[in-house]
């Protein structure tokens, strides 16, 4: 009954049965194709997004390399250069010390020759009293040749005037001998004034030439 019903309400509403369709495969497969088809490109992105991240790493690799070999190179020519300052500070500290014992050696020198002048001096001076002693000894010879013809108070005259020539002999020959104790003193330590300043002038030419030397390593080095 309810059949006919069924029957009777599709002729009214023009409605018609339609025929059964075949089955149709169950969408499973598709869910799974389409996931396959999906899950490629997704592998496929995060390739090319591993890809283009490892890029900048690798470039930012290279800058650090670089810079440490740059980095090294300017160390290398930091310690260059501060073994040239080096050098030639100690070059200054020797032309410095070469200077100053010039230097002395210019005083003690000068030194020298007033000394070597003033024994000059003095050995002059007592050439001089010496000359004046013999003098002196050759009037009292002449004086006493002539005793022999005087009497009385000339006599007497004579040989005092005698006395007195050889005391005045005596006189200048001690200073002459004074004078010669003079200049060989002053001799003597001009002696070692002049041994002193050469002395100080091998010091100081050994100075000079030690800083010559390290200026040529300095300007070797600066040449490399």
């Amino acid at each position: 009954m309810n059949k006919g019903l069924d029957d009777d309400d599709d002729v009214f509403y023009g409605s018609k049965k339609k025929p059964k369709k075949e089955s149709e495969p169950a969408p499973k497969s598709q869910s799974n194709a389409y996931r396959n088809d999906y899950r490629e490109p997704v592998k496929e992105s995060r390739y090319n997004e591993t890809s283009s991240s490892s890029e900048p790493a690798q470039q930012e690799e290279r800058d650090i390399e670089t810079e440490i070999t740059e980095t090294r190179r300017e160390k290398q020519h930091a310690a260059e250069i501060h073994d040239i300052t080096k050098l030639r500070q100690e070059a200054a500290k020797h032309s410095a010390d070469a200077a100053k014992f010039f230097k002395r050696y210019r005083t003690e020198e000068a030194a020298m020759v007033k000394d070597t002048e003033n024994a000059s001096k003095a050995r002059r001076t007592a050439e001089n009293y010496e000359e004046k002693s013999k003098t002196a000894t050759a009037k009292a010879d002449d004086k006493q040749k002539d005793l022999e013809y005087l009497q009385d108070r000339k006599l007497e005259r004579a040989k005092i005037k005698i006395a007195k020539l050889h005391a005045k002999s005596a006189k200048m020959k001690s200073k002459a001998s004074n004078y010669m104790a003079k200049a060989a003193k002053l001799s003597q330590k001009a002696a070692a004034k002049r041994e002193k300043s050469k002395a100080l002038l091998e010091k100081s030419k050994l100075h000079e030439a030690e800083a010559k030397n390290l200026n040529k390593r300095a300007d070797r080095l600066a040449k490399a």
